[in-house]
């Protein structure tokens, strides 16, 4: 490359002791330590948002199937043959039923979720069975509780012989006088205990679905919880069958909590953008004083017939420089501390949490677009600081 070229010769200004290149060095540790940050939080945030996601997908199946109206709907032979067609699907149909859950002693308004006995072993909530089954002979009407419920009922161990009642209202309540005989009663036995997730635990236990259905009077389910398939397959399978049918992920169904994150995402990158700026802002005065202490460097430049924008542009590419090697070096710190968070753990949360460490995540992508911002910045700055430079002969008759 010529050595005149203003790639060239913006580095060679950036050489010496002297106070501008004291100004740049400082530009340059603003612009490294405003992109280490940037790095650094953005990282913490996207280990926060992933950990949110796992939960959820402990929570919630890949796909949930309802029906657009909300409320129950039909599982039609079409739907079952479509998704029975589909090798890699795992479906459950489950029908849902809110009822108070209670003891002579407790009581409990806990969701009722009814689902084929046989397939119990599928779902991944049963993946965390804490209690093997009790007898080869199952004991009647036997429920799976969720490790909160039972808790708030009182369970110590299971024995089979703590049968408990659900209650909840019938379709002709309030048509006599007999309050009692509005209501669905049911004795159940806790036969097995599972711990997911509080979301689920505090409130769910699980029945067969055809006891469910049987003691509801209604044979159609609330969703189909579905694994292993492909949502654009599957969404484009029953839009042939049934249209009426929404394929919904995790994120749809905590649609609210994603938003809250997405919109706290967005923020915290504009402040953060805003921090690099500010710290940016040195790069400026740094180029501005560079050029004025080089007066007689740019005169003999301009004697030698180099047109003034070159002159510009050189100086232009001394601010680059700086805001380049400033954001390698905040890359490569902001990166090392993360590597060494995810690694060793260096802001523990203590007792309680899921993880014991603050979690973090790197993201390649996200890393680059924040170099480039921060070069971005950094260009915008220097041609701020360059665009009025003028140089005539006069700075080097005074240097002579």
């Amino acid at each position: 490359m010529d050595p005149s070229h203003p790639f060239r010769l913006g580095g060679r200004f950036l050489r010496g002791r002297t106070l501008s290149n004291a100004v740049t060095r400082a530009a340059a540790a603003g612009v490294a330590v405003g992109t280490a940050a940037m790095i650094v939080v953005l990282s913490a945030f996207n280990g926060l948002e992933n950990l949110i996601l796992t939960t959820y997908e402990k929570v919630h199946p890949d796909l949930t199937i309802i029906h657009e109206a909300g409320g129950r709907f039909t599982l039609t032979a079409q739907v079952s043959k479509a998704l029975e067609a589909d090798t890699s699907c795992l479906w459950i149909p489950i029908q849902i039923q809110k009822a108070l859950l209670r003891t002579p002693s407790r009581e409990l308004l806990v969701d009722v979720i009814g689902m084929p006995r046989e397939r119990w072993a599928q779902h991944p909530w049963m993946d965390s069975l804490t209690a093997q089954t009790l007898s080869a002979q199952p004991f009647p009407n036997e429920a799976a509780f969720g490790y909160g419920v039972g808790i708030q009922m009182g369970l110590i161990e299971l024995s089979g012989r703590e049968g408990m009642e659900l209650l909840w209202p019938g379709q002709n309540l309030g048509s006599g006088l007999a309050i009692t005989s509005s209501f669905v009663r049911q004795r159940i036995a806790p036969e097995r205990i599972f711990y997911v997730h509080p979301q689920v635990d505090q409130h769910t236990i699980v029945l067969d679905a055809q006891t469910l259905s049987s003691w509801t009077g209604d044979a159609r389910i609330d969703a189909i919880h579905a694994w292993t398939a492909d949502p654009s397959t599957l969404k484009k399978t029953l839009q042939n069958v049934d249209p009426q049918l929404l394929v919904q992920s995790p994120q749809d169904r905590e649609a609210a909590l994603f938003r809250v994150m997405k919109s706290e995402g967005l923020i915290t990158t504009a402040i953060l953008s805003f921090i690099v700026l500010l710290a940016s802002l040195g790069l400026y005065s740094a180029t501005v004083l560079l050029g004025m202490e080089k007066e007689g460097q740019r005169s003999i430049l301009r004697a030698m017939g180099m047109p003034e924008h070159t002159v510009r542009l050189s100086f232009w590419w001394s601010g680059i420089w700086v805001s380049a090697l400033g954001g390698c070096i905040g890359w490569i710190l902001g990166s090392g501390l993360v590597a060494g968070q995810a690694a060793f753990g260096w802001v523990p949360l203590g007792n309680g949490y899921v993880v014991t460490a603050y979690p973090v995540h790197f993201s390649w992508l996200q890393s680059i677009a924040v170099g480039g911002f921060v070069v971005l910045v950094g260009a915008v700055l220097s041609w701020l600081a360059t665009r009025k430079l003028k140089t005539s002969l006069y700075g080097l008759r005074g240097a002579a």
